[in-house]
């Protein structure tokens, strides 16, 4: 099979499984956020595409670094040692493990287009609020793949090194809530909260769109947040925030990946 026919297949074929993937979740994420009240339903909808890109972007980056060779042929002599050259390829220079880590967002990045686009044409959504928040995706699709890169150059699996990042959003999302035991024992979190709220990834949405989700009935009682003074950041500085963890990551992918090369 000619090589080049093979990796516009397989492009399309993840291109397709993505879309499909990742509007099934936004869905089911959406109808678990409509009930809660937390904001109006686009809100809900933006909030939900966080969660997606968070979700996905992470897998995406790990299979195609785990895999190794993007677009290997399976009719190509190299195609069975596909695991062995990885591990003595380029793939160790940081060039192209950026190269690696770029290309398989794509599709996601196709997505977050399409879904994004769908929500200017079908809401009263201003361009501007529009552009933030498709700039917003982008930079959590960038920073969420390097955290999944180097969970799976750290684990060598694709899997666990979704579930790494997974990890990582659900302590920086559920900051807020971590902060009872902390506020029970010390007494005074005020200079905690302002970290906590850079870091949490939805808190570029409650910035863009306004809303204030720790006064509603169904937060305030969980976290000690609503009892301390707080502003939410501007969206670039939690995109900042974000792609300084995914540089952290990826600069320790990079040396996982030369140190692993420099012992063989």
């Amino acid at each position: 099979m000619n090589t080049a026919i093979w990796d516009r297949n397989r492009f399309l074929k993840t291109l397709f499984a993505c879309i499909v993937t990742a509007s099934f979740l936004l869905w089911a994420i959406y109808q678990l956020l409509l009930p809660t009240q937390l904001s109006l339903p686009v809100e809900c909808f933006f909030m939900a595409q966080v969660c997606v890109v968070l979700l996905v972007a992470p897998y995406l980056a790990a299979y195609a670094i785990h895999t190794g060779f993007l677009g290997t042929c399976p009719d190509s002599p190299f195609a069975s040692s596909a695991t062995s050259l990885f591990r003595l390829s380029p793939m160790s220079s940081g060039w192209y493990l950026l190269r690696t880590l770029l290309i398989s967002q794509v599709p996601l990045l196709c997505w977050v287009f399409l879904s994004t686009a769908i929500a200017f044409f079908f809401t009263n959504t201003p361009f501007t609020k529009i552009f933030q928040m498709f700039t917003v995706l982008g930079i959590y699709s960038v920073s969420a793949a390097a955290v999944g890169v180097w969970g799976a150059r750290l684990f060598k699996d694709e899997l666990f090194g979704a579930e790494c990042a997974y990890l990582l959003w659900c302590v920086l999302i559920g900051g807020a809530f971590l902060l009872v035991p902390v506020d029970r024992h010390i007494g005074n979190i005020q200079p905690i909260v302002p970290l906590v709220l850079h870091l949490n990834p939805l808190t570029a949405v409650c910035y863009i769109f306004e809303m204030d989700p720790f006064h509603t009935p169904l937060i305030y009682d969980l976290t000690p947040v609503p009892s301390y003074l707080y502003a939410y950041v501007p969206w670039y500085i939690v995109g900042f925030w974000q792609l300084l963890i995914g540089g952290c990551c990826f600069l320790s992918a990079w040396w996982i990946s030369d140190t692993y090369k420099r012992v063989l």
